[in-house]
């Protein structure tokens, strides 16, 4: 698994980064590296397919599968709903259930798997030594096994490492020690070695330094997160992903503004694929920090704009925090218990409902983004999963 993860994040993805001139003038100073739009094949090739395949085919790509947490008030899973139960809403219009399976992770038989991943490229040092030490001692807590197949991986010097799945807490520690016996934070920050070495020492050149370093971990951080949901979709069972640490650079809603049409409509493209590949591959992602979220606009205003824009459909933010609300996960920030926040996320492996409907046909082309419910028919009951996702073509 290591190798695959280390090389599976440098994706064939293509980047259209701002010009120097066009990025000073966001206010987080932000440099983005916008996915481009892949060329299409010149001389596609028609095959003739059976009706049956047609339907297959259908059936297969339009299928959408919600993996559900669904807890009591003490936050206990709930075990014993029937498929009766359940009502699904797809942009608000009831939806046919067409499969339905309770899971039981206890029993280890459904190939769910925990990732619990540590950015130390985007997390300023003092952070990510408290959450490195988080990570040490969720493991060293027990003797008993892991509740899931776990592995643990390090996001480190723009290289993704990763040892392999294993419920024995004794040698995912000791691989864990062994991979972050070097670690140092890359966080682009001003006591950051390479802007100490600036040639020219003034500020001006500071800041495009620093926006030249917040450009490549945002555009580096995101590949390495599709490549790890490229990995998974080998796998074919649940993975959760803990994303611990700040998360790359974001953009508030002012930054998205200042960007011309082509480049938002590039920003939204990199959103769709990433949610996509999520989606495709399982993936419920958490996102756990001691500190705030990276991202640039920190004053309060900023914040107040994180915190709802998830429900802007035309500002999809690219950060960790939302892709944990879009897939069902939880968002913990300024955590003041890591090993706590993290037991209680990965409890989620241990009981959820697994259940799938085929998504309708866009009506306005491939890109349409949809929003999902679950309801649930008993009181008192918490239920989280999936809360969207964007149709494909036909």
């Amino acid at each position: 698994m290591t190798g695959i993860l280390r090389s599976a994040y440098r994706k064939d993805m293509r980047y259209c980064g701002l010009n120097p001139r066009s990025a000073a003038q966001l206010g987080a100073g932000l440099i983005l590296a916008i996915v481009c739009t892949a060329a299409f094949p010149q001389h596609p090739v028609l095959k003739t397919r059976s009706k049956e395949d047609r339907e297959e085919r259908s059936g297969v790509t339009h299928r959408i599968t919600m993996n559900v947490q669904v807890m009591n008030a003490s936050g206990d899973p709930v075990s014993d709903l029937r498929a009766e139960e359940f009502s699904l809403y797809d942009n608000h219009q009831p939806r046919r259930i067409i499969a339905f399976h309770p899971i039981d992770g206890q029993a280890q038989s459904d190939g769910t798997q925990v990732l619990i991943l540590l950015d130390a490229v985007n997390t300023p040092a003092p952070e990510l030594a408290s959450e490195k030490n988080a990570i040490f001692n969720y493991l060293a807590e027990s003797h008993k096994p892991l509740p899931a197949p776990t592995a643990f991986a390090l996001w480190f010097n723009g290289h993704l490492s990763a040892t392999s799945p294993t419920t024995d807490r004794n040698a995912i520690g000791r691989a864990f020690v062994k991979l972050t016996k070097n670690v140092h934070s890359n966080f682009c920050g001003a006591d950051q070695p390479a802007l100490q070495q600036n040639t020219s020492g003034s500020k001006k050149d500071s800041g495009a330094t620093a926006s030249n370093c917040r450009a490549v971990h945002f555009k580096d951080s995101i590949a390495a997160l599709d490549g790890i949901a490229q990995q998974q979709l080998t796998s074919g069972g649940r993975t959760l992903l803990i994303w611990i640490g700040s998360g790359w650079p974001s953009l508030s809603n002012d930054d998205f503004e200042r960007l011309d049409a082509k480049q938002r409509e590039g920003y939204t493209h990199t959103f769709t694929e990433l949610l996509h590949d999520l989606r495709a591959a399982q993936i419920t992602m958490y996102s756990i920090s001691s500190g705030p979220e990276n991202q640039q606009d920190a004053n309060a205003a900023g914040k107040a704009v994180a915190a709802t824009s998830s429900a802007n459909a035309e500002f999809p933010r690219i950060a960790v925090s939302e892709f944990a609300e879009r897939t069902g996960g939880r968002s913990l920030r300024a955590s003041t218990d890591m090993t706590a926040d993290l037991r209680t996320c990965i409890r989620d492996a241990e009981w959820y409902y697994s259940i799938a409907f085929n998504a309708p046909p866009a009506q306005n082309g491939p890109g349409e983004m949809h929003s999902l419910e679950i309801k649930v028919d008993r009181s008192g009951l918490k239920v989280r999963t999936m809360n969207s996702y964007f149709t494909e073509p036909q």
